[in-house]
């Protein structure tokens, strides 16, 4: 399992969420449909957290900026690459790499 993000991924989520902040995370949840799915009928999502709030089941760290998957959601990334990027109209984009 792995999530990465490139390099306008990491300025988007510091610029448009102000982060790095202290106990403060990008964490990766699973939601029913979206456009995109790494399992049928779930698509990733993503929300601000608290670390210290999170039963974490995955961590990386990209310059100061932590994301995390819960233990709970770690089912839906497991046996992924999944690669965010920032589309032309400034939406968060996944791909899955092979």
């Amino acid at each position: 399992m792995k999530i990465e993000l490139t390099q306008e991924a990491k300025d988007w989520f510091k610029d448009e969420l102000e982060l790095p902040e202290d106990n403060k995370v990008v964490q990766f949840f699973v939601r029913y449909g979206g456009s995109f799915e790494l399992k049928q009928g779930f698509g990733p999502a993503f929300t601000v957290s608290k670390k210290d709030d999170i039963d974490i089941g995955y961590e990386e760290n990209y310059d100061g900026l932590n994301i995390v998957v819960a233990e709970k959601d770690v089912w839906y990334y497991e046996g992924h690459h999944l690669k965010i990027d920032v589309g032309e109209h400034d939406e968060i984009v996944y791909t899955e790499e092979m």
